[in-house]
């Protein structure tokens, strides 16, 4: 969900025209479009979302009494929904300058998801985002990793990102040597890497990126990011969340 868009919704915004919501958007269902994030958000065999998140957005909006529906989409998609006034809400990571350009981000964190650095053996560990400076480091198109994407942009020499459409591809351009490291959350890369004989792939912690809720600027009822914030803390307070957001393994 690490949603997770940055410079290309930029882009689409000085492309698009903007679009307004109904005028009974309250009472229509809201649109939340998120990028799938396994195993938190996944798509059943009907391509309908399922997973934690899932459970945790109709619990939310049960309380709210508010008619939803979700979207699992591409990143670019979430952008283009977002900016032609199709999709409320999004979940992406916190600080996030590009998405800020297009939606409120919320005040209360829904989870967190670790951001580790990937390495085959033998390949030099790495402390903190400034250790890339200079290599090619693999990255998931749009995707965004909280405040990591700045740390990365400052680096001296720059650092070279290499970008891939997933992260079991992201994964077999490091085997094969397309470069030095890869730059992913670990929730969703874990089953690709479970795969893996053992030892082929070590991974370098780097931070705890928090993901919050994004509602759209233009959407004509903002009171709704306070009313969902004023959810999730109710549901933090009770254990819910935890209960929800806690995968199978844990």
């Amino acid at each position: 969900m690490p949603s997770f868009l940055g410079r290309v919704c930029l882009f689409l915004a000085l492309l698009l025209p903007c679009h307004t919501y109904a005028q009974d958007a309250q009472e229509a269902p809201v649109e939340i479009a998120i990028v799938g994030v396994p195993p938190y958000l996944l798509v059943d065999q009907y391509g309908r979302p399922k997973g934690p998140v899932i459970d945790l957005i109709e619990r939310l909006f049960a309380d709210l009494q508010q008619p939803y529906n979700v979207r699992d989409l591409p990143p670019n998609r979430v952008g283009l929904r977002l900016i032609k006034g199709q999709a409320a809400l999004t979940i992406a990571s916190g600080s996030n300058p590009g998405l800020s350009r297009l939606a409120r981000q919320g005040s209360e964190a829904l989870l967190s998801m670790a951001l580790n650095v990937y390495r085959k053996p033998g390949t030099p560990a790495i402390h903190n985002l400034s250790d890339l400076a200079g290599k090619r480091v693999i990255c998931i198109t749009a995707y965004s990793y909280g405040t990591a994407d700045a740390t990365l942009a400052q680096n001296q020499p720059p650092t070279r990102k290499v970008h891939a459409n997933s992260h079991e591809a992201a994964l077999q351009m490091l085997l094969h040597g397309r470069a030095d490291y890869l730059l992913d959350y670990a929730e969703p890369l874990q089953s690709h890497l479970k795969a893996l004989p053992p030892d082929s792939v070590a991974a370098d912690p780097i931070d705890e990126i928090a993901m919050y809720f994004y509602l759209a600027r233009q959407y004509p009822h903002p009171e709704l990011l306070v009313r969902l914030d004023q959810a999730v803390r109710k549901q933090r307070l009770s254990g819910e969340l935890q209960h929800l957001l806690t995968l199978p393994s844990e």
